[in-house]
C-alpha cells in the first residue's frame, strides 16, 4: 500500500521562501512529500535590487519555473486570499479563477511590504519599490527616463537603508534630477555618527537636498507636504519610510505581535498553530535566538528559511529539532552606482569599524548580494550547504536568562 504524501505548501517565494523549499525539497527527495510554492508573481529578484532595477539597470532575474526545473515542487503563480488554519486549507486566486488548496503543513513567507496607507495620498500618488504593480519599481523605469529628460524633481521619502539607496541611486543614474531625501529624524543616526557623516558627504556629492527632522503629513499629485506646512514640489515622490505585514495572519486569528508578524517557537512554528512555519519578515521569534533583535533583511531570511527546512525535514524523519541561533556578521548600504558603505557587525547588530567605502564598498557590497542569490539557487543541488554564524548563541541567551531569573544564592548561605 503506497503512503500518502505528506502535502506542504509554502505561501512566498522570496530568498525565505524560495531558500526553504529548494533546501527542504532537497532534504526529502526520496520522501512521500509534496510540496507546493505559491507566489503572485513568476519571476525570482531580490529585494536588494529593486533600487537599481528601478534605474532601468540590469539586475539578476530568474523564472521560478527554470528555477524548479528537475525538483518535485510544483509552483502555482496565485494570490493568496484566505488562510484557514483550522480545516488546513488556504484559497488562492490565479489569473483565472479561484482555488482551494489543503495542507498538512504550511509555510508562511509573505514576507513585508512598504507602509502605503498610514500617510494620506501615499496610495494614490506614491511610487514604491514593490516588483510590480501601477506604482512600483518596474513603472519607475518607465517614468525615471522621462523626468530625466525635461530635468525634474523626484522626492524620497524615508531615511532608512532603503530610502537612501534609492535616492542615491537616483541621483547617480538620472544627473539631471533633482533629488531630495525626506527623513523623520537625524539622517542615518541609527548606525552611529561616524557612518552617518559618511553617508551625508555622499548624498551631498551627488546633490542630493536632505531634508531631515522633517514629518511628511501627505502626499500630492505634484509635492510632499510637510510638517509646519512646507511643501516639496516634485514631478514624483519614492515612498519607501516604514515596512508592513500582509494582514493574512491576523485574519486567521494566528497569534502575532503589534506588528502583525506571527510569534514562532525557536523551531519556527506558530505558537499558536503548530502546523504553519512562518519564516522571513513575517516572523517573530519569541525567544531570543542569540540576538536581541531579529531585523528584516535578507540575510534574515535567508538564515530562517534555512532553518525552517532543517526544523521540518527533521520532523518529518522523526527527529528532534534544534532551537534558531544566529549572529549578524554584516550590512551593507548601496550609496549610487560603484558606491556603497559595507559595515561589519558585532554578533548584536551593532556597528564596528573599520569600515569600507567607495567602489571597494560598493564591490564588497555586490559580493554579498551576489552570496544571498547562489546561496539561494545552490539549495536545489547541495540542500545543507549553506550554513552561518552563531549556532551557540540561543543556549548562551538561555543560561544568562536563566542566571538573571534565579541568581546564584550569596556564599553565606550556601554554608
Amino acid at each position: 500500500m503506497t503512503q500518502p504524501s505528506t502535502r506542504i505548501l509554502v505561501l512566498g517565494a522570496g530568498v525565505a521562501g524560495l531558500l526553504f523549499t529548494l533546501r527542504l525539497a532537497g532534504k526529502v527527495a526520496r520522501e512521500p512529500v509534496q510540496i507546493t510554492l505559491v507566489d503572485e508573481s513568476d519571476t525570482f529578484m531580490v529585494r536588494p535590487r529593486l533600487h537599481e532595477f528601478a534605474t532601468n539597470q540590469h539586475v539578476f532575474r530568474r523564472s521560478f519555473s527554470q528555477i524548479l526545473r528537475k525538483t518535485q515542487v510544483q509552483f502555482l503563480e496565485a494570490r493568496v486570499t484566505s488562510l484557514d488554519p483550522g480545516q488546513h486549507r488556504i484559497t488562492v486566486q490565479d489569473q483565472q479563477q479561484q482555488h482551494e488548496l489543503e495542507y498538512d503543513y504550511l509555510v508562511y513567507a509573505l514576507g513585508s511590504m512598504t507602509d502605503r496607507q498610514s500617510v494620506p495620498g501615499v496610495a494614490q500618488y506614491a511610487y514604491s519599490l514593490s516588483a510590480r504593480g501601477p506604482l512600483s519599481a518596474a513603472a519607475l523605469r518607465e517614468t525615471l527616463p522621462t523626468v530625466q529628460a525635461r530635468g525634474g524633481q523626484v522626492v524620497v521619502c524615508g531615511g532608512g537603508a532603503t530610502g537612501i539607496e534609492t535616492a542615491a541611486q537616483v541621483a547617480s543614474v538620472y544627473p539631471r534630477i533633482k533629488v531630495s531625501l525626506v527623513t523623520q529624524g537625524s539622517l542615518a543616526l541609527s548606525w552611529g555618527k561616524n557612518v552617518a557623516d559618511t553617508i551625508r558627504r555622499r548624498l551631498v556629492s551627488l546633490d542630493i537636498e536632505i531634508v531631515d527632522q522633517s514629518t511628511v503629513r501627505a502626499v500630492r499629485a505634484q509635492s510632499v507636504v510637510l510638517d509646519q506646512e512646507r511643501e516639496l514640489a516634485c514631478d514624483l515622490c519614492i515612498w519607501t519610510a516604514g515596512f508592513v505585514v500582509q494582514p493574512l495572519a491576523w485574519e486567521s486569528g494566528l497569534a502575532i505581535n503589534e506588528r502583525g508578524q506571527i510569534l514562532v517557537d525557536p523551531f519556527l512554528r506558530s505558537v499558536s498553530h503548530p502546523q504553519i512555519y512562518a519564516i522571513g519578515d513575517a516572523a517573530s521569534p519569541v525567544e531570543d535566538p542569540g540576538v536581541p533583535h531579529v531585523r528584516m533583511s535578507a540575510f534574515t531570511a535567508g538564515i530562517m528559511g534555512a532553518h525552517g527546512a532543517d526544523c521540518l525535514s527533521a520532523i518529518l524523519a522523526g527527529k528532534t529539532p534544534k532551537p534558531l541561533s544566529f549572529a549578524y556578521l554584516a550590512q551593507a548600504i548601496a550609496l549610487g552606482r560603484h558606491n556603497a558603505i559595507f559595515l561589519a557587525l558585532s554578533p548584536d547588530d551593532r556597528p564596528r569599524p573599520p569600515y569600507i567605502t567607495g567602489r571597494l564598498g560598493s564591490l564588497t557590497r555586490e559580493a554579498a548580494v551576489n552570496f544571498v542569490v547562489k546561496a539561494t539557487l545552490a539549495q536545489r543541488r547541495f540542500p545543507g550547504l549553506f550554513t552561518w554564524l552563531g549556532k551557540g548563541r540561543y543556549e548562551q541567551a538561555q543560561r544568562q536568562f536563566a542566571k538573571e531569573e534565579h541568581p546564584p544564592l550569596p556564599a553565606h548561605h550556601l554554608s
